[in-house]
């Protein structure tokens, strides 16, 4: 009876030891460094940590029934819109739309590649915008005329469509006219027109420009939009202090040495502190943002209160290393959000089958050593651009 006993209590010691012992391996701090992909590309360092590290950090992965070529608006496209005259370059970037109920087109181009890191970018930006739906605005104004006594009518026209030139040293031309072209969801064509810049100067513009795609075999899950520039080196680097008492602190650090050869270096950090708890094989971690605005009055105006967002990573803890996954269906199911994301990519229509981000974040207990800074040297620039408006 007494090793009986005995037995019991020792197997429901270790069977505590077990339990806690998960929870101990998992406590403390990981290391993950920041990779260079198409999410940080082109982001400054204030951005990348002003967010929690699963907003530059997941995949996007498509399935569709049917053999599918989808619209890649992160690479190249194929042929060029040329610009000449003042400057002469070749665009080869687009973001276009079109709606299929409508015939709404909107097209922005640019020799800029946002995607890419481009430190070095020694020539002027170009870019461009059209639309088939804005058509030509007339301001009218109406005004008495002294020398004849009457009132007079003056007009002032407008267009959307828009030619902009911007050069390094801070000087720029923007062209607003119309510009003709056609458009069909993946090719751009812009027969040639000229436009007066000065009454010497000139610019040309013409081609034509398409989508380059990727390939979706049916049924097969494909990930779409990697990153295919250099990742030889990382953006900063995250460490997740993962405490007793369900403390989870996300911590940014990025670090480049100056150039003078002082060995000192440039840092800077950042944390998000957030909520855990474990649940079996999965890790809850919840975020709480406050959404206070305060007004130029006697305190806090009106806000959204507090947002609370939670991700719930599957783990595994194995030779050393912690790796979190985790995986969300962008549509749920909902067929409008599907026939939108077929308009979107240029997918056969009722061929998508699933559209989903998928977290796979690996950590370990050695600290990241490897930073180096981008220069984004047109900001001001590209926020004139419709899709750099997101950036910093």
């Amino acid at each position: 009876m007494k090793k009986l006993f005995f037995t019991l209590f020792a197997m429901s010691i270790f069977s505590c030891e077990k339990d806690v012992s998960i929870e101990d391996k998992i406590v403390g701090t990981w290391y993950m460094p920041q990779s260079l992909n198409r999410y940080t590309a082109g982001r400054s360092v204030e951005d990348v940590a002003d967010h929690s590290l699963n907003t530059w950090n997941y995949a996007m992965v498509i399935t569709t029934n049917s053999n599918q070529e989808l619209i890649d608006r992160m690479a190249d496209g194929e042929g060029a819109i040329n610009v000449s005259g003042i400057v002469e370059d070749d665009i080869m970037f687009m973001h276009g739309w079109i709606d299929n109920y409508s015939g709404d087109v909107g097209v922005s181009i640019t020799n800029y590649n946002w995607f890419k890191t481009q430190n070095n970018f020694n020539k002027p930006v170009i870019t461009a915008y059209m639309d088939n739906y804005s058509e030509q605005y007339q301001d009218t104004t109406i005004w008495f005329n002294d020398s004849t006594g009457n009132y007079d009518t003056t007009y002032g026209e407008w267009h959307s469509d828009y030619l902009g030139i911007y050069f390094n040293d801070g000087n720029y031309i923007e062209i607003q006219d119309q510009i003709d072209f056609t458009f069909d969801g993946r090719i751009l064509n812009i027969p040639e027109q000229k436009y007066s810049v000065s009454d010497t100067n000139f610019l040309m513009i013409g081609g034509t420009l398409e989508h380059s795609t990727i390939v979706i075999p049916a049924n097969t899950p494909t990930e779409i939009f990697s990153y295919e520039d250099d990742t030889s080196w990382d953006y900063g680097s995250w460490a997740i202090h993962i405490e007793d008492g369900g403390r989870w602190v996300e911590v940014y650090t990025w670090e480049d040495p100056y150039d003078d050869g002082s060995g000192w270096n440039r840092t800077y950090t950042d944390s998000t502190v957030a909520e855990w708890e474990l649940d079996g094989d999965t890790i809850y971690v919840k975020y709480r943002y406050d959404d206070i605005w305060v007004d130029s009055g006697d305190g806090p105006g009106i806000g959204q209160g507090t947002w609370i967002y939670e991700v719930a990573y599957i783990y595994e803890l194995k030779d050393g290393s912690l790796t979190l996954t985790n995986e969300f269906d962008i549509c749920q199911g909902e067929s409008s959000c599907k026939e939108w994301m077929e308009w979107e990519y240029g997918l056969d229509q009722g061929s998508l089958e699933e559209f989903k981000m998928v977290w796979a974040l690996e950590f370990n207990k050695t600290p990241g050593t490897r930073s180096k800074i981008i220069r984004g040297p047109f900001q001001t620039v590209i926020n004139r651009f419709p899709p750099y408006s997101l950036m910093k």
